[in-house]
């Protein structure tokens, strides 16, 4: 877990729910700061009390899903009274507040734009605290969906321009320049991008519409279907070596959608049959009605002995701007 007292910053976000300028037609500044950084406002008390605790094990808890404990977001501290000036600029705020009552608010372009605000607010530190936790789906969620869109623009100011996933599978995603075709088939395409200690990929294929039973455990046929699809199509360097799911670590299926279609996201770790490899993996098994089919998008990280946040974060992007043709 990491986080840091500031005096000065310039930091963070974008996501949505409303805006506490309502009405006002004043040119707000652009936001600036990291990725997966967070400005948390509060006083020095409740910063080191309940409601800070609270932010520091939810806020900034572990992502799930990767091989060593990372942190979801790193967090900055700030004290009221120096929140002012250049410093509001930070695209992902969260702000304690005592008043009152308690209210947990997403508010948008508050003092900048693209900028996410979230604004929770309470009679005193304990009632802020037990916010933070009932709360905590929907506040990440608005800091996660703020992160996952400024990824986003960035890929988009160097977007590759290869067709073949289109040609191939009938879909649009957008993803940097630096990644190349490492494979390709009529219903499967390999991306990947080299990095200095291993590589980023993603793959996308097609599945008929038969080939998943929603009356049955999703979250078995989406690792069995992985785990065929690695076997087949994703060697490891050692003859006979392929990708697989890592069986010691728990994996986790939400729900979700991609471009408006009923999906699921399959979070955790791969590894490889007969080698010494492994990594995080995040999978989107969509449901396309149109074409009577499931799409499989999968991100994967070979990295080892680095951070891989940053790598899932980039994949997520990627995966998530799909766009199934008509």
């Amino acid at each position: 877990m990491k986080f840091q007292v500031l005096s000065v910053i310039a930091a963070i976000g974008f996501m949505s729910c409303g805006n506490e300028t309502s009405g006002s037609k004043n040119i707000k500044p652009l936001s600036s700061g990291k990725l997966n950084n967070i400005t948390v406002v509060s006083s020095i008390n409740w910063w080191e009390g309940a409601s800070g605790s609270a932010v520091r094990s939810i806020i900034g808890g572990s992502i799930y899903g990767l091989p060593q404990d990372e942190p979801m977001f790193d967090l900055y501290y700030m004290p009221q009274d120096v929140f002012s000036g250049f410093t509001r600029k930070n695209r992902t705020v969260l702000m304690l507040e005592k008043s009152d009552s308690v209210d947990v608010r997403v508010l948008k372009n508050v003092y900048a734009q693209p900028q996410t605000v979230v604004k929770i607010s309470g009679p005193n530190d304990k009632a802020v605290a037990e916010q933070i936790n009932l709360q905590s789906e929907e506040i990440l969620k608005a800091f996660q969906t703020t992160e996952i869109r400024e990824k986003q623009r960035q890929i988009g100011k160097s977007l590759n321009k290869n067709s073949v996933i289109n040609n191939h599978l009938g879909l649009d995603i957008n993803f940097p320049s630096a990644y190349r075709i490492a494979s390709e088939t009529e219903d499967f395409v390999w991306a990947r991008r080299d990095i200095e200690s291993g590589s980023v990929n993603f793959i996308v294929y097609e599945l008929p519409e038969s080939r998943f039973d929603l009356s049955e455990e999703m979250l078995d046929q989406v690792i069995a279907v992985r785990d065929s699809v690695g076997e087949k199509y994703i060697p490891g360097p050692i003859e006979g070596s392929f990708m697989i799911t890592e069986k010691k670590y728990k994996a986790r299926i939400i729900e979700t959608q991609i471009d408006g279609q009923k999906a699921y996201e399959t979070r955790s770790t791969w590894e490889l049959a007969n080698a010494f490899m492994a990594g995080p993996f995040i999978n989107y098994t969509i449901f396309d009605p149109q074409h009577n089919r499931w799409l499989v998008a999968e991100g994967f990280v070979l990295a080892p002995s680095k951070e891989k946040r940053s790598y899932v974060l980039e994949l997520e992007a990627i995966l998530t701007s799909i766009s199934i043709q008509n």
